[in-house]
């Protein structure tokens, strides 16, 4: 590790630091000092790692997520206002973003992030190993996870449509239909003349 590089990180300011310690993987929480002891020991494993090593693990941990909606983001944290120094900050927020409907990571966070959303299923699915073994590739896998979701969507609106029908048969008000009146034998007060 080069004096350089110590300096700048020393130089950079803390949102800086956080972007350096998530494109690392490691936690952003702590005053700047650890952060920059966390991120020099990350930077140190990461140069003493082998490069094959490193993108083959990279690529076994790699999880893919297909989603409805071509351009889908996901707000992990949002971003806020701080003031420092009398100075009004913004502190950008992380986000996932999905391109094309697909988004891969590799990022543990994001993969617990992802399989604890309340949308995982509905709005977005998470592509298992086995899906990928069989030699599709992400857009038949996708046609195929959603196509189903559509046709289910369709036979839902045909139900409600049904449902709708009965109710209407039900208090005999579709337009057009005659309305049945029951005759009891009785007179009712308001047919009786008033003098």
């Amino acid at each position: 590790m080069t004096d350089e590089v110590k300096k700048s990180l020393e130089e950079m300011s803390m949102p800086e630091l956080w972007s350096e310690a998530k494109r690392l993987g490691i936690s952003k929480d702590g005053r700047k000092e650890e952060l920059i002891i966390r991120i020099k020991e990350a930077q140190e494993e990461e140069d003493n790692t082998e490069q094959p090593k490193n993108s083959k693990s990279e690529v076994l941990k790699e999880t893919i997520y297909i989603s409805r909606y071509y351009e889908l983001k996901l707000v992990m944290s949002p971003s806020y206002l701080k003031e420092v120094g009398g100075k009004v900050l913004i502190i950008r927020g992380t986000y996932i973003q999905f391109h094309d409907g697909a988004y891969k990571t590799s990022n543990p966070e994001e993969i617990e992030f992802l399989d604890n959303h309340p949308n995982l299923g509905s709005v977005f699915r998470k592509i298992e190993r086995s899906d990928l073994s069989g030699g599709k590739s992400i857009e038949q896998i996708y046609q195929d996870k959603f196509k189903t979701l559509e046709e289910r969507e369709k036979e839902l609106a045909a139900r409600e449509e049904l449902l709708r029908k009965k109710k209407i048969e039900l208090k005999g008000s579709e337009e057009g239909a005659p309305q049945q009146e029951t005759v009891t034998g009785i007179r009712s007060t308001t047919d009786r003349p008033k003098f």
